[in-house]
């Protein structure tokens, strides 16, 4: 409904009930009211309700439209400003059900771009935590639910996938499809709400998110022109193999993985390997150099306190080492020291290792009756990657390649993170892409060219731990509102601009205020504190080869 319509049908109804009073008797107690002028709707009102019923050729509708006028309160999410909210079902098969939702801004605050947002775990919810930073930016934003729905009443929460269960569309959704086909529509929604497209597109998410980032790059390398891939999941089967491995040693002895055990092994592991960069702050700059072994900490005979069980020194040694067939052949990197406080409760409980429980039994084998706890790391794991659905092997389904040419020819920009204590995606799976990357295209040069990895000291999955962490996308919003501290503005600027980014300034922000900062610099190289200043202050610290 346009503004000439909501006006004429208010001056219709206004008449109408003058004519009701003077019938009445009544004109001089109700004519005041009704004469007083039609509510003004703003051109951006107008064009928001215009969009409501919209249809698109694949059956894709817009269920709702809403003009947010200041600002709206989702769950937890409190956000800020002027816009109209759209939320859209979009049925690319005869099984799809894809929500999303598009946020625009109105015109005197939209930055002409367009951020399209990933979420994280199985979740099947709209991510609006991550759609909040991009909408108050000044981009249009958009978020999907990946195409299902989450059943949060079930142990594992936004982790279960029964969904999944005799649903092959739903899980390619899922996998890749959900995201492109939203981000299509989103583009379509815009251009009917400002009469032009977007002048720049940026896909950002981390976990779950940072894989269908890296599957936007390698299928899609048309739809944006940059991406922010945080803790990628990118090999997601090997990975939710790897949920399974790390989940064992609590399944078979509850005791091998206590707060308590967990506690005293990092406490050492940080005692040995803190000043391995000069800079003693309670954080491990590079755990590729901490050679700590925990079976240091092995109770001996008679001694029960400060010291470890045979199992725990197992199940540490287990961790660390990476997922691994019988033949040693290795299917996911070890975790790395460092990232044991994150270890319980996500190893331990239940259905432990996140969306790995499920993955195996609903989404792969089609069977609930499947029992993680026997999973045969050789004959299981390549009974799932061979799996087919709709014709597609799982592993070409889920797992995305290193293959980036197109993305990289067609002028695109990527930037990947990765907490060096992550406890969810081992950080060397991220170190293990780029080097793959690379080496397709045949030297760092030239990957540099478009890419760049940023490894983060001390950060757990996505966000947390001791370290500077503060720098935009999912870790919070920056101290600083520049490409300096915000790696999605220092994306913005490559791609706009091409500006490659040399470092982007992490922080430690409380009360308002910044207490720590440490550049982050693009892998291999690492952050150097230069002898003099405070150890606190990024100004004092050189990217330099390692």
């Amino acid at each position: 409904m346009n503004k000439e319509t909501v006006v004429s049908l208010y001056r219709r109804i206004s008449a109408v009930g003058i004519a009701a009073c003077a019938t009445a008797g009544a004109l001089c107690a109700c004519g005041q009211n009704v004469q007083s002028d039609p509510p003004v709707v703003s051109a951006d009102e107008a064009a928001c309700a215009a969009l409501s019923g919209a249809r698109f050729g694949d059956g894709t509708l817009i269920t709702s439209t809403a003009h947010v006028n200041t600002g709206l309160t989702i769950g937890t999410t409190s956000v800020k400003g002027s816009f109209c909210r759209v939320i859209a079902i979009a049925r690319p098969t005869g099984d799809s059900q894809i929500g999303f939702e598009t946020w625009l801004p109105d015109r005197s605050g939209w930055n002409g771009k367009f951020q399209g947002v990933g979420s994280g775990s199985s979740a099947g919810s709209i991510a609006y935590s991550g759609m909040k930073p991009a909408l108050e930016a000044g981009y249009v934003a958009m978020a999907t639910d990946n195409g299902h729905v989450s059943n949060l009443n079930l142990p594992n929460g936004t982790a279960e996938q029964t969904w999944a269960l005799g649903h092959p569309e739903k899980i390619i959704d899922f996998a890749y499809r959900a995201e492109h086909v939203a981000t299509l529509h989103a583009k379509e929604i815009l251009q009917k709400f400002y009469g032009i497209g977007p002048s720049k597109s940026y896909f950002v998410g981390c976990s779950q998110g940072g894989h269908h980032a890296l599957m936007e790059a390698s299928r899609y390398p048309d739809d944006y022109d940059g991406i922010v891939a945080g803790a990628p999941g990118w090999n997601w089967v090997n990975l939710m193999a790897a949920e399974l491995w790390n989940s064992e040693p609590a399944l078979q002895d509850p005791t091998a993985l206590t707060p308590a055990s967990i506690a005293l092994l990092n406490s050492a592991i940080v005692a040995a390997c803190d000043a391995n960069d000069g800079v003693k702050d309670g954080v491990v700059n590079d755990p590729r150099a901490c050679h700590f072994d925990p079976a240091t900490l092995q109770c001996r005979p008679g001694s029960s306190t400060n010291c470890l069980t045979p199992s725990q020194v197992a199940a540490a040694t287990h961790i660390y080492g990476g997922t691994r067939r019988s033949d040693g052949s290795s299917i996911f990197p070890g975790y790395t020291p460092g990232s044991e406080p994150g270890w319980a409760p996500l190893y331990t409980g239940k259905t432990p290792g996140g969306s790995g429980w499920d993955f195996f039994r609903y989404t792969v084998f089609q069977n609930p009756a499947f029992d993680n706890r026997n999973f045969d790391f050789d004959a299981d794991f390549t009974r799932a990657q061979q799996a087919t659905i709709d014709g597609q092997t799982v592993s070409t389904i889920f797992n995305a390649t290193p293959d980036l040419e197109a993305f990289r020819a067609r002028g695109g920009k990527l930037i990947v993170y990765h907490g060096w204590a992550d406890q969810q995606i081992s950080a060397l799976n991220s170190i293990a892409y780029y080097d793959q990357v690379t080496a397709l295209q045949g030297s760092t040069t030239k990957t540099d060219d478009f890419m760049r990895l940023f490894m983060v000291p001390g950060m757990q999955h996505c966000t947390g731990g001791p370290g500077p962490q503060n720098f935009g996308a999912s870790t919070g919003t920056p101290p600083v509102a520049d490409a300096g501290h915000d790696i999605v503005q220092a994306l913005d600027q490559w791609v706009s601009q091409g500006t490659k980014p040399a470092s982007v300034i992490a922080s430690v922000v409380a009360n308002g205020s910044v207490s720590r900062s440490r550049p982050l610099c693009p892998y291999p190289q690492v952050a150097r504190y230069n002898g003099t200043g405070s150890s606190d202050d990024a100004l004092n610290f050189s990217c330099v080869s390692p």
